[in-house]
């Protein structure tokens, strides 16, 4: 392993919640003979947040809310995959996308009204009503099949020590895990042992206060042949630049060994997005799918759809 993914373990703080609750979740997608019975995929959304203090009170922080790893995570399960859901505490869940999202004063008002009579209840409008029950019947739906677990994550610390364990969990599965990364993760930070203890005092910085972030360590190479060997990796790339998108995604393949890069530009990003992998033609050298939303509602329907198509290609062995 990289030594300065090995440092960054080493100094931030431990986080090992989510083994058990992993174990438990894959036990429960064997037969009796401990064969399994769906394969599984790890899907990661939100943001990360970055502490400015170990007590924090400040922290940077991105605009993900998280709607690509929610939609992804419900077409992963109508696909028949268990899915193990790492989000960003807050952000939007599956199945509640087409819901009123905001504050939830926002919500109960655009969603409920009051009842008739002395008794003050409330229930949901007849507007709402169908969306809501299909939102609530489809997330019941999935809790009581077994094969969803939500895992929450604020901090950059907290979402790599949970992917590390996740992803060191399914390591015994070999190709039938997936880890689709579709977290904004941060590329900067503040290391622990140089973080202050307690809130920053802006009167002891005069008129200003000036920040020194380092880089986050590439996880991605020991995300691929330490922690998860054959799992079937699935990163993202997202840009401003076009000219940028598809030799930094084909960038990601060629050092780290990912199997596909979900590549696309901050203003288009729900309409089209590039896959590109190592595929067979061209003798192995990097293909690149367009993935074009077309009539679907939202994008990640035909997008999960390619991934999972490639999965299986993968799990054939074929590539």
């Amino acid at each position: 392993m990289d030594r300065d993914v090995e440092r960054f373990f080493e100094e931030c703080p431990t986080n090992s919640s989510a083994v058990a609750k992993v174990q438990s979740f894959i036990q429960r997608q064997q037969d009796g003979s401990g064969a399994l019975i769906r394969p599984i995929v790890c899907v990661t959304s939100g943001g990360t947040t970055v502490p400015l203090e170990r007590h924090c009170v400040r922290f940077i922080d991105n605009f993900s809310g998280g709607t690509r790893g929610a939609l992804s995570a419900e077409n992963f399960l109508e696909a028949g995959y268990a899915v193990i859901f790492l989000h960003r505490r807050h952000s939007i869940q599956p199945f509640t996308k087409g819901l009123p999202s905001g504050q939830i004063l926002d919500f109960m008002t655009s969603v409920l009204e009051p009842d008739e009579g002395p008794q003050h209840g409330m229930h949901v409008s007849e507007s709402a009503s169908e969306l809501v029950s299909n939102c609530v019947q489809r997330a019941q739906d999935a809790a009581a099949s077994g094969m969803l677990l939500r895992l929450p994550f604020e901090t950059l610390f907290q979402y790599l020590q949970s992917l590390r364990a996740i992803a060191q969990q399914l390591r015994p599965l070999g190709r039938h895990a997936a880890l689709y990364l579709a977290a904004a993760v941060s590329d900067f930070y503040i290391p622990w042992p140089q973080m202050v203890e307690h809130k920053i005092q802006s009167a002891e910085f005069g008129e200003g206060f000036h920040l020194e972030l380092q880089k986050v360590p590439k996880m991605l190479g020991s995300l691929r042949h330490v922690w998860a060997p054959e799992a079937f990796l699935v990163s993202f790339k997202l840009e401003t630049d076009e000219k940028l998108l598809i030799s930094k995604a084909q960038g990601s393949i060629s050092k780290y060994g990912v199997h596909s890069v979900v590549a696309n530009i901050l203003e288009t990003r729900k309409e089209i997005v590039y896959i590109v992998h190592p595929g067979a033609k061209n003798g192995g050298a990097a293909q690149v799918d367009e993935v074009l939303r077309g009539q679907e509602q939202f994008i990640e329907a035909p997008l999960v759809a390619k991934i999972v198509q490639l999965h299986k290609t993968y799990l054939g062995g074929e590539q």
